[in-house]
């Protein structure tokens, strides 16, 4: 059978549901690559997602904590500014968050919690720096801490990983319905978003995984505001295709204007015990879930591990 059939099968289901159970956590390993090639840094660090019981309000919560120092090209950062910066962002962790029946982030949940770490978090800083840049600093910090909306409007604005991985992408997909989906590349730009149009089915590179992909552009709405203003994303998420968890997120984004600039992220579960990933997903699901049957494509030799064939490396 070929690929082309496995993809048009895979299609009809047009539906994903999030099977996530609570208790259960996942780790990823996270890289940003931020600004054109030639110039770009590189952030690395890396995550345990947990799934949370719902609160009493049914809310739909996760659990986000840094289980790994912050790494800029391959170095913890060092300069002043950037070591306040990221003794500050500690008071974050763990987060716990609200997501909407798809998927979508909503708000940082645990304010509370929060703020009662802060009363540590500031005395260590204070321990360790001090002068103009640092009191402005933790100024600015107990300003965004005062409230849970300035919280959830930060993370919305400028955190990554949250705005890549806690996308809506747990629904029912419709032919030919675009959606228009923000980033934290666009904040200095007055524009909406991309405009997005969103496939689900397996390749020759998704291995039996479900893929989603997302493709986009600018959105024109307004033509006078946007004069001289382009840009693409393009999105390929990979889920398991019994539990629907990510296993793998790999997406770049570009926005031109008077300069141009660039991000790359890529998100990647990392097997328990350094177990092995490289395994035909299929073979894990019953009969009734096996959608994809004979149509499982294999990309290039045996030897590549997984991780080596889904992103092309």
């Amino acid at each position: 059978m070929e690929a082309t059939d496995s993809f048009t099968k895979h299609r009809a289901q047009r539906a994903l549901r999030l099977k996530w159970l609570p208790g259960t956590a996942l780790r990823y390993g996270v890289r940003i690559d931020f600004g054109l090639e030639e110039s770009s840094n590189e952030v690395k660090y890396e995550v345990l997602v947990t799934r949370l019981k719902p609160s009493a309000d049914n809310e739909q919560l996760f659990q986000i904590e840094r289980i790994s120092d912050v790494y800029v090209n391959e170095i913890i950062p060092d300069l002043i500014a950037d070591r306040l910066s990221y003794e500050a962002g500690k008071v974050f962790y763990p987060l716990i968050i609200s997501v909407n029946n798809n998927g979508g982030f909503e708000s940082v949940f645990n304010h509370s919690d929060i703020l009662r770490r802060w009363k540590k978090v500031k005395a260590a800083i204070q321990q360790y720096f001090d002068g103009e840049l640092a009191e402005e600093y933790m100024a600015n910090m107990e300003k965004l801490l005062l409230m849970p909306v300035t919280i959830t409007n930060a993370f919305a604005r400028n955190d990554w990983f949250i705005n890549t991985f806690f996308k809506p992408i747990y629904k029912v997909y419709e032919a030919d319905k675009p959606e228009v989906l923000n980033f934290p590349i666009m904040n200095d730009f007055n524009i909406e978003g991309y405009d997005v149009s969103e496939t689900i089915g397996t390749d020759d590179q998704s291995f039996g995984a479900i893929e989603m992909k997302q493709q986009g552009v600018i959105a024109a709405h307004d033509v006078d505001r946007q004069k001289g203003l382009s840009g693409t994303y393009e999105g390929r998420y990979f889920l398991h295709p019994l539990t629907r968890h990510i296993i793998g997120i790999v997406s770049d984004f570009s926005v031109k204007h008077y300069i141009s600039n660039q991000v790359k992220v890529k998100i990647f579960i990392v097997p328990e015990n350094g177990k092995s990933f490289d395994h035909d997903f299929s073979s894990q699901l019953p009969d009734s879930e096996n959608t994809i049957g004979e149509a499982i494509i294999l990309d290039g030799p045996h030897e590549k591990s997984f991780w080596e064939r889904l992103f092309n490396n």
